[in-house]
């Protein structure tokens, strides 16, 4: 009886081991397949954020020889395109500002525009369409959809634009909305949420731009 119940003891471990070992095995084969699976998606955004760039530069080489380009004071460049008198009013950067507000604390989301997340040129998007304004979600683009506007003029719902060279639009990586006060709405990386930040904090301050009304 001692013998037996001493194999049954042992079986009974050796099942409770084969079972762990199951166990762990799944849970390693999920991690990877979590790694591999974040992988793919870091690679996609950097594919993604690569063709915008040389997007980004082939439209500014073209602006650059059918205009000459062109610049004035208070730190921002002037799109040629665009008369000052052309960017939406002060009424409706206000609605702009307003709304982008009520979104604060929605988590950031590359690619999202909303309800429930959104990245950088999403909520500005988004923000914009509340004041009856169409922005394309793509911050290169919306860096050339309304005149440029000297950061000494600055109103509430104005556009501003970070890049990683501030003399090389091509080179712009990140919107805001501007509220007042030196201050943004702003939906800032992945892992973080819609928050009110210094205009200045992110670094890299290329200019303004006041979406055509």
């Amino acid at each position: 009886m001692a013998i037996q119940a001493a194999v049954s003891r042992q079986q009974t471990l050796v099942t409770l081991t084969k079972g762990k070992r199951d166990r762990l095995a799944s849970q390693l084969n999920s991690a990877q397949a979590r790694e591999s699976s974040l992988k793919a998606a870091r690679q996609a955004a950097l594919a993604a954020q690569a063709a915008q760039a040389a997007a980004a530069a082939e439209r500014a080489t073209a602006a650059a020889g059918s205009t000459g380009g062109g610049s004035t004071g208070g730190g921002s460049t002037q799109a040629p395109s665009w008369a000052r008198s052309s960017g939406a009013s002060s009424g409706q950067g206000d609605i702009a500002a307003n709304w982008a507000l009520t979104q604060l604390g929605k988590p950031y989301l590359w690619g999202g525009a909303g309800p429930a997340e959104y990245d950088c040129s999403g909520l500005t998007m988004m923000a914009w369409a509340r004041a009856g304004v169409q922005l394309l979600h793509y911050t290169g683009y919306q860096w050339e959809e309304g005149p440029h506007v000297p950061l000494n003029q600055l109103q509430r719902g104005d556009l501003l634009f970070y890049a990683t060279n501030t003399s090389d639009p091509s080179t712009i990586h990140h919107v805001a909305i501007y509220i007042g006060n030196g201050m943004m709405v702003n939906a800032p990386y992945t892992g973080a949420f819609v928050r009110i930040d210094s205009m200045y904090a992110p670094g890299g301050l290329i200019g303004a731009v006041r979406p055509a009304g």
